[in-house]
């Protein structure tokens, strides 16, 4: 009887931990592009999570991204994409709903946010 009982809590108590691990706000949301003037090649979309905030973030795609569009974003919060993955060269500010197309792939962001 007292298997059953420390069993059940267990899974509970597991259950509860992974819960809580899981990111649930999403602070901004992207959409990447292979094609320039986010018109061609939609690589998807990638969202910005709580544990992303301040950080240096790669890009989770494959493909080379030649764009990128800030979909929504929480109000007092700032994207930067770099073109390289440590957030130092190529800094470039995407305001929402803007369109981010050059020469050069994007690699890298930071979501800044007050919070």
């Amino acid at each position: 009887m007292h298997f059953v009982t420390i069993a059940a809590s267990a899974v509970a108590l597991a259950g509860a931990a992974s819960a809580a691990a899981v990111p649930t706000h999403r602070y901004a949301q992207l959409r990447l592009w292979g094609g320039q003037e986010c018109a061609t090649l939609n690589l998807g979309e990638e969202g910005i999570y709580g544990d992303q905030l301040a950080m240096c973030n790669p890009l989770d795609v494959y493909d080379t991204v030649r764009s990128v569009r800030l979909e929504a974003a929480d109000a007092g919060c700032t994207l930067y994409i770099y073109s390289d993955l440590q957030c130092h060269l190529g800094k470039h500010e995407v305001p929402v709903t803007a369109c981010l197309s050059g020469d050069k792939e994007y690699r890298s962001y930071e979501l800044f946010c007050d919070v």
